[in-house]
């Protein structure tokens, strides 16, 4: 007798739209931002580099609840910001499934071999590695998730 495992699938939610946005379009407004990084310095260097990043978007409607931003370098995809804002219809984790896997489609678009999230971007380690990242630390430099792409 074979018994089948059961393995819990992930179903995107309904009604949460994520989109790729290039540095020149528009993306973001500075009440979003503000909304999205409360409890975080919104400096004026973290405004430009969300500024002329790409990002992901993640909407309802038009509400921002989600943003990834990131630049490519060599066969790496940085992730140099992750902010999430959980609403009565998602959760955190809805929002940054759905952010990640738009940035892993990205990284294979981009023909990049692993993904990195920076120290800015990092929200939950643990729940990180739930989903394939792994921990790389170094003294001088500090500590940063990666994921590698076959």
């Amino acid at each position: 007798m074979i018994r089948a495992a059961c393995v819990p699938v992930f179903e995107p939610p309904t009604g949460l739209q994520v989109a790729l946005v290039g540095p020149d379009a528009p993306g973001v407004t500075v009440p979003d931002l503000r909304r999205l990084f409360s409890g975080r310095t919104l400096s004026r260097a973290r405004r430009e580099r969300l500024a002329t990043a790409t990002k992901i978007i993640a909407r309802h409607g038009s509400r921002v609840l989600g943003l990834a931003a990131y630049d490519c370098a060599g066969d790496d995809l940085r992730v140099v910001e992750v902010a999430l804002e959980p609403s009565l219809c998602f959760g955190a984790q809805d929002v940054l499934h759905q952010l990640l896997d738009a940035i892993e489609l990205a990284a294979l678009a981009g023909g990049c071999r692993r993904i990195v999230l920076l120290p800015a971007a990092i929200v939950a380690a643990t729940q990180l590695e739930r989903l394939g990242f792994s921990l790389t630390t170094e003294s001088c430099a500090g500590g940063w998730l990666e994921k590698r792409l076959s």
